[in-house]
């Protein structure tokens, strides 16, 4: 995916964003109405607008029979940015959002933790909290570099 193109993308935003989020959902051709129904949109037309908009952007393309269709280059798209710190993973229809993952990691590490120390001993469960808040931190300095990253290329 080229660097336009995720500026494209990160450049969504409001009903334009989750009419594309839909169709990266959906994964197949999907249509006017079904859009409309789906995304609970005010009429027809207003789902038309947007997937227009979308095709010329080049995100969408339209089949013969009406339905538009994500590009080629977007059918296997695994993440998904939108603005500055949110990344969003397409897996198998499902979008998770990165923060959700760690976020995730997280309360399940603090459930271990708690069963850790009432069912093995203290030293284990504060050993595990340790780690588990060092992986925290490695995530979160990661994270970081990777936004001060795109803020310089973006400069460059």
């Amino acid at each position: 995916m080229t660097e336009q193109t995720e500026d494209i993308i990160s450049a969504l935003t409001g009903t334009a964003l989750r009419v594309f989020v839909y169709a990266l959902k959906k994964g197949k051709d999907i249509g006017v109405r079904e859009t409309h129904r789906n995304l609970g949109l005010k009429t027809a037309s207003h789902a038309q607008y947007h997937l227009q908009r979308l095709e010329q952007l080049g995100l969408l393309g339209r089949a013969k029979n009406n339905k538009y269709f994500l590009e080629e280059e977007y059918e296997k798209l695994r993440s998904l940015k939108i603005g500055i710190l949110t990344e969003i993973y397409v897996f198998r229809g499902w979008l998770i959002p990165s923060l959700g993952i760690a976020s995730g990691f997280v309360a399940m590490s603090l459930v271990i933790t708690i069963l850790f120390f009432f069912l093995i001993s203290e030293t284990v469960a504060v050993s595990f909290a340790i780690a588990v808040m060092f992986l925290a931190m490695l995530f979160t300095g990661y994270r970081a570099t990777q936004i001060i990253g795109s803020f310089k290329q973006k400069e460059e």
